[in-house]
């Protein structure tokens, strides 16, 4: 599905006759839309695409928030709007990840560059300039808000194939359906009065497309279907689960079952069960603890996640534990997530936090890896294997942790390796 393997690349001086070009894909239907919409976009057929090109702009107008005197506050991160991501491979289901938005962030705020950081202010961020790092923009009555983004980043198929070349002409019709999150969810206010809604006025996609005409690309895969091989795509895959604490504390032991040939990670957070109150507009103490950061000044409280007074916070799989002992401080937790990412003691790696609080209380993310870990793109598939007897996971929590224990939400995300098989006849094969 690439267009040459490396190990032909030393009989090769150049890419004859080949092309790419930028060309722009309209979503199906109006390109309006509101909050909880559902958007859907094919991509170009019988084409060699290019996955990691793929951008969405699109022009979002938030509503006045009528009440007068009072403020509606927009999320910062532009990926928000996005509930569900779910894409189709000739009318089969290759991803379905549901709180997507929610799984992006966790995401951003364990990985995320400084320097990429400040890049997403210019086309991912709901932020004004009327302070030096930027604060959350929020709509008094009588105004309305018109921006412009572009997301450009995503998880899953559309971010994760190995090779990102995708020949559209094997697969058949590929279909993207971005379902979008209720404004009553992901904005806040402070008052229940408010409207919090929003609204697509335009928007597109955009996509790279190659074209090889030398013959070469075209035998290969031709010689590979017709002996019977299957050409494999391998793909990170999510799979979401939702709890609560007991009552006003962390305590529980979340149980979820996935079945897949490969868990690579296990992801838990936890935010306010509040989240969605129109009053609860911001979650900063405003006291000067934490310390001063302009997303945790200014994020709204859906997107806000702390540990609520969690502690010893520890997955397990079967009879199996991970990691195998229960630690009381934060910086562990934090420490440990990082490993899982790979970038235990890596100076070039990057996060939100800036302090233990921030990662207590508005950043928090707990993770452990269940997988060989690689350098550069090997495509290694060693997590647990659990298909045929879907593993008995649990996330288990204690109360009686630092920070403030109120009642929550608990979201645990299972990171899996996925893959789609091609034969010939575009017969596919989905192994989750």
């Amino acid at each position: 599905m690439s267009v040459y393997p490396r190990n032909l690349s030393a009989f090769l001086n150049r890419l004859s006759g080949y092309n790419k070009t930028n060309v722009k894909m309209n979503v199906l239907g109006s390109t309006k839309a509101q909050d909880g919409d559902t958007i859907q976009v094919d991509l170009p057929t019988n084409s060699i695409v290019d996955l990691s090109s793929l951008a969405w702009y699109l022009v979002v107008k938030y509503a006045d928030p009528t009440a007068g005197g009072k403020k509606a506050v927009l999320p910062i991160q532009a990926e928000a709007l996005i509930r569900r991501l779910a894409v189709e491979v000739n009318g089969q289901t290759l991803v379905n990840i549901q709180n997507y938005n929610v799984l992006f962030h966790m995401l951003l705020y364990m990985s995320a560059t400084e320097d990429y950081q400040k890049q997403r202010l210019i086309s991912q961020a709901n932020m004004s300039t009327d302070a030096a790092n930027g604060t959350a923009l929020e709509l008094s009555a009588g105004h309305t808000e018109q921006r412009y983004h572009v997301v450009d980043t995503w998880l899953g198929f559309l971010g994760t194939a190995k090779p990102q070349f995708i020949d559209t002409s094997l697969l058949g019709n590929v279909r993207i359906s971005i379902t979008l999150a209720p404004g009553t969810e992901i904005m806040g206010g402070d008052a229940a009065t408010i409207t919090r809604a929003y609204e697509i006025e335009e928007q597109h996609f955009s996509m790279d497309v190659i074209s090889i005409s030398d013959g070469i690309y075209d035998a290969m895969i031709d010689q590979r279907l017709a002996s019977g091989a299957p050409i494999e795509i391998p793909f990170k895959n999510y799979f979401s689960f939702t709890g609560a604490g007991a009552g006003t504390t962390m305590a529980q032991k979340l149980l979820f079952n996935v079945a897949s040939q490969s868990i690579d990670r296990l992801w838990a957070t936890a935010r306010h069960s509040t989240y969605k109150d129109a009053t609860a507009a911001k979650l900063d103490t405003g006291n000067g603890d934490p310390p001063a950061h302009s997303i945790v000044a200014n994020q709204t409280p859906a997107f806000s996640f702390a540990t609520c007074g969690g502690t010893h916070f520890q997955f397990q799989v079967n009879n199996t534990l991970y990691p195998n002992y229960i630690t009381n401080h934060p910086c562990t937790w934090f420490q440990q997530t990082k490993n899982a990412l790979g970038e235990q003691g890596n100076m070039l790696s990057g996060c939100f936090p800036e302090c233990v609080t921030h990662y207590r209380d508005f950043f928090f993310a707990f993770a452990q890896s269940l997988e060989h870990k690689t350098d550069g793109d090997e495509r290694f598939v060693s997590g647990i294997d659990t298909r045929g007897a879907a593993a008995s996971c649990y996330l288990n929590v204690d109360a009686g942790g630092p920070g403030a224990a109120v009642a929550n939400q608990t979201l645990v995300f299972a990171e899996c390796t996925s893959s789609l098989k091609v034969y010939a006849n575009k017969v596919l094969e989905v192994v989750q």
